[in-house]
């Protein structure tokens, strides 16, 4: 199973959201030029996660974005479902679909379990999280990329 660029890259922009000083802006031209990232897809991936309340954005001559909440309350299972838009392992499990084989499917208890420790993981985490992991990396006086 792998996860989506628009889904590492958003992690990134995040990221780099929490790191600017409070009530500082942090424009997209900027960001994109510095991670690499194609503007236009920054853009879609920005849309993606403006529904989720986590974006704060200033228009005009000087603006750009911030985030709107703290690290600590922005979780990882909403920001993946939000990039991803599906995050279980198989289609089957993927809210309001249903299999004909639903009733005798020898690996739905497997899929099952696997999609809830993948969710379980990503719910028990935060931007914060996040953050507080790389500190021992990025205190080494290496850059880390983070994918």
């Amino acid at each position: 199973m792998r996860f989506s660029t628009r889904t590492r890259y958003g992690l990134r922009f995040l990221l780099r959201l929490a790191a600017q000083p409070k009530d500082s802006l942090l424009q997209l031209g900027q960001v994109a030029k510095e991670e690499n990232i194609s503007s236009g897809y920054l853009e879609q991936i920005v849309r993606a996660l403006r529904p989720m309340g986590i974006l704060r954005a200033v228009r005009g001559s000087g603006g750009g974005y911030a985030l709107a909440r703290a690290p600590r309350d922005i979780n990882m299972e909403e920001v993946f479902q939000h990039l991803e838009g599906e995050i279980s392992p198989v289609r089957c499990l993927t809210q309001g679909r249903h299999c004909q084989r639903e009733t005798h499917c020898s690996t739905r208890g497997f899929w099952s379990e696997l999609d809830e420790h993948i969710r379980g993981f990503l719910r028990q985490r935060s931007l914060q999280n996040i953050i507080d992991s790389e500190k021992p990396f990025a205190s080494g006086g290496n850059h880390v990329e983070l994918h």
